[in-house]
């Protein structure tokens, strides 16, 4: 008789799911432990349910880590190519959108989630739905893998339970758990792109305003990042595709409790004396609110004569021109807090990648234990760039084994 490896992997999302089918085309006896009643929770949610499944222009300048020569020899391993691929092989056809976005052909991340479980069982994996892992520890050379019902002895083990990012889809810190178990280091974890919490009233009056807009970050007063993009007004503060791209850099600041501020230009196709020259060209025979309705959302009127201590009441001349204008152009908001783990879609910090072998995703200080996907201090832009992680980690580890 044949002995056949066996391995645990611990969460079916991304990368575990990926895991398991790289692992099982090798011949491996696979089972999979996810804790809630369903895999691919997080997968479904992405894209705004189009699944943002990659981008044709994976770099490592989009992703963020305290190891970035690890994040490099990963994406050298499982490039843009090698993920259509894959997703090829199990019948998914995919589509570029704006920007590089890569999504499927259906436009429907069920289809991804869906295709990736019947390659799982076409292959035999065992998959344990509403199955939470809870300790895990090593006898000699096997793992045994506890739940509240059995204990089962594995050669390997993968961690692939992601971080703490939105925990109404099932993430929890349980693979940070692990990892201190076996004595490997965690990165302190932080939200990123999330939403920002402003206590300004004049923000929180503009909810529902959605604008394109040039974000600035200051750090103690110092520029730290920027980014162009949708800007959201809500009732807790700003939202967008732009405040996304700058979360990271602004919940790192939080963390360290230093001073965030935006500056947000709310024109940004138009420099200062431009802006300046339309505004004198447009009719001034008008009441000065309606004056700027023309041109600006009506709720953002009351916003930028707030900040520019102008009166609606005031008559057009050069001086209140100057003043809107400069308002519309620098307008400074203070940033309290983000949303947090509730509601980013992503953790920064986790397992220290310092210990793991870039090539195998397997633990330099354990051996047979692999992590791979969110798990790890590995973060990456908005556009398809931390799918893309997940997929290239969760291939290596399976495929490694």
């Amino acid at each position: 008789m044949i002995y056949r490896k066996k391995v645990a992997i611990i969460g079916g999302g991304a990368s575990g799911l990926v895991a398991a089918i790289c692992a099982a085309r090798q011949g491996i006896s696979v089972e999979l432990f996810e804790k809630s009643a369903k895999v691919g929770r997080k997968i479904l949610a992405t894209g705004n349910g189009r699944c943002n499944i990659s981008n044709e222009h994976i770099l490592v300048e989009n992703y963020h880590g305290k190891n970035l020569f690890f994040i490099k020899e990963i994406l050298k391993r499982f490039s843009t190519q090698d993920a259509k691929k894959f997703f090829s092989g199990i019948g998914l056809e995919i589509v570029e959108g704006t920007n590089g976005r890569l999504y499927p052909m259906s436009l429907q991340s069920s289809s991804v989630v869906e295709l990736l479980l019947y390659e799982c069982k076409r292959l035999g994996v065992s998959i344990n739905l509403s199955c939470e892992v809870i300790k895990i520890i090593k006898e000699n050379s096997l793992f045994r893998v506890f739940t509240e019902s059995l204990s089962k002895t594995y050669d390997n083990v993968i961690i692939a339970t992601g971080s703490l990012a939105m925990p109404s889809l099932g993430s929890s810190e349980s693979g940070y758990k692990f990892a201190r178990a076996f004595g490997l280091e965690i990165e302190k974890p932080f939200a990123s792109l999330v939403q920002l919490v402003c206590s300004d009233k004049f923000v929180l009056d503009a909810s529902g305003v959605k604008i394109d807009a040039y974000i600035e970050v200051f750090v103690d007063r110092e520029v730290k990042n920027s980014a162009r993009g949708d800007l959201l007004f809500t009732n807790y503060g700003l939202s967008g595709s732009a405040i996304l791209d700058i979360s990271r850099s602004v919940s790192e600041a939080i963390v360290k409790k230093c001073e965030v501020l935006l500056k947000i230009d709310l024109m940004p196709n138009l420099s200062l004396n431009e802006l300046k020259s339309l505004l004198q060209k447009r009719a001034k025979n008008l009441p000065l609110e309606l004056w700027l309705s023309g041109i600006i959302n009506k709720k953002l009127i009351k916003l930028i004569a707030n900040v520019s201590k102008v009166s609606l009441k005031n008559q057009i001349d050069t001086k209140v021109i100057h003043k809107l204008s400069f308002a519309i152009k620098n307008l400074t908001v203070k940033v309290e807090n983000t949303k947090g783990t509730k509601s980013c879609e992503v953790m920064a910090g986790g397992v220290s990648t310092k210990d793991i072998n870039s090539k195998t995703m397997q633990s330099k200080q354990v051996e047979g234990l692999f992590f791979c996907g969110e798990v790890l201090d590995v973060d990456g832009d908005c556009g398809g760039y931390n799918l893309h992680f997940a997929w290239a980690s969760g291939y290596l580890a399976g495929k490694s084994l």
